[in-house]
């Protein structure tokens, strides 16, 4: 088949889960003989001119910063919500940059970035969304004091156009049961690729401290973490936490101070909050860790879950976790709940009380069950036969809310901002720009 992937983002680029999860699917599809290309980009992530280079077979471009340009002023009415104009703008102009590309059978958007609406909106090949955790779904679990608007707005667009899309899947059961029940429709399952990788030189003999992977981050669950080793007290372990510190509260705000004001005495005396590193420093960590946990109180599945499995390491992993499904509690590793630091002080505990051979083994039961389960034989034949059923079907015009596509198309006619902040009391206009002047100059 003939696929085309449009992302917010890939390699060379690195980033996130969504990055892991196709660095991984797009070789298996090559290697099975399928013509793959990808076109990735996002309101933050463009080059000038856009550019491409061959990544594993894959034929890979970047978004060409010029066009997100083009389309900023064609949503000029969503000037007072940045974050959506941007969004769309984003959206659109990968869009027209895929149109320069031969026809595929079948093209693959993401929830995340909206980056399936045009493709909605304009008739074309068949569509498919990979649901990977939305702008709407991380705004509700991790809000930002200034984006509520933005992200109300993004978040009614979502459940408007995913219920209009005939192809739509995710890769985790809880990730599927909540869009069903959000969309009132079919949602797909469709299991990610996953080929462990081994470091030359890492080391089999494991430490006892414990091993977080993830940025700090509010529904990453530190502050759960935190709890449970204070539950714990003098039999707490040590734990390196590695990853960035993201805003919290606001775009100003640190989430690693904010844990370091509330919980003095585990933030940084037990917890210690290390920067990202390499893939390969982290599988390294992995293979060592005395067991790594994965605290989220919510995530769509949480590569680093899957890693640290197949490192061998003996996993705890929050239920909120997508990945969570793969693990059978006692066997494979062990599941608490992910909003309570008592169940989690007890898995760790109860995991510590195991001799090291035992913990071995849980090592490698979960090891031995990431390798049969995402397997590329396994994983690949659903995807396909879902890919092929949707492009064998005829391609009809789209059937769209037209308030959805009013909404969501671009149009050059120019909304003023003056006009949006004629509404707004002069007094709380004047108010707004001296506190920035404050801030920016200082008082």
């Amino acid at each position: 088949m003939k696929i085309l992937y449009v992302l917010p983002e890939y390699l060379p680029h690195t980033g996130g889960g969504i990055v892991t999860y196709y660095a991984a699917l797009l070789p298996a599809l090559v290697e099975a003989g399928h013509e793959v290309r990808v076109l990735y980009g996002s309101s933050v992530v463009s080059e000038a001119g856009g550019g491409g280079s061959k990544i594993d077979g894959i034929e890979v471009e970047i978004l060409d910063s010029s066009l997100v340009e083009k389309y900023l002023p064609l949503f000029s009415r969503y000037q007072i919500a940045p974050k959506l104009q941007r969004t769309l703008a984003a959206a659109w102009a990968l869009w027209e940059q895929a149109q320069r590309y031969p026809t595929p059978e079948v093209v693959e958007v993401t929830d995340w970035g909206l980056l399936f609406v045009p493709w909605l909106l304009r008739q074309g090949p068949a569509i498919v969304t990979t649901l990977h955790g939305s702008v709407g779904q991380i705004a509700h679990h991790d809000p930002l004091d200034g984006e509520q608007l933005a992200d109300s707005l993004i978040q009614l667009i979502e459940v408007l156009g995913l219920s209009a899309i005939e192809g739509v899947q995710s890769y985790s059961t809880s990730n599927v049961q909540y869009w069903e029940r959000k969309l009132g429709r079919k949602v797909g399952l469709v299991r990610p690729v996953w080929r462990p990788q081994d470091v030359p030189g890492a080391g089999d003999e494991r430490t006892d401290r414990g091993l977080v992977v993830g940025r700090v981050q509010h529904w990453k669950g530190p502050q759960v973490l935190c709890e449970a080793l204070r539950l714990l007290g003098d039999k707490a372990p040590e734990v390196d936490w590695i990853g960035r510190d993201v805003p919290i509260h606001h775009q100003g705000g640190s989430t690693a101070h904010y844990l370091s004001q509330t919980w003095p005495d585990i933030w940084g005396p037990k917890i210690h909050h290390l920067p990202g590193e390499s893939p390969a420093r982290i599988h390294g960590r992995q293979r060592r860790a005395g067991f790594v946990v994965v605290p989220s109180i919510w995530d769509v599945f949480n590569f680093t879950c899957i890693e640290a499995m197949a490192a061998g390491a003996p996993v705890i992993c929050s239920s909120g976790v997508g990945a969570g499904d793969l693990i059978e509690n006692g066997v494979t590793g062990y599941v608490a709940s992910p909003t309570s630091g008592r169940s989690l002080a007890d898995r760790i505990d109860e995991l510590r009380s195991l001799s090291p051979r035992r913990r071995k083994e849980i090592g490698d039961a979960g090891a031995e069950g990431i390798r049969r389960a995402l397997a590329p034989e396994v994983v690949l034949p659903p995807r396909l036969d879902a890919y092929q059923a949707l492009s064998r079907r005829a391609q009809a015009s789209p059937q769209v809310d037209d308030w959805l596509a009013h909404a969501c198309t671009p149009d050059d006619v120019s909304s003023s901002l003056d006009s949006c902040l004629n509404e707004i009391p002069l007094r709380k206009l004047l108010k707004h720009s001296l506190g920035r002047v404050r801030r920016r100059w200082g008082s």
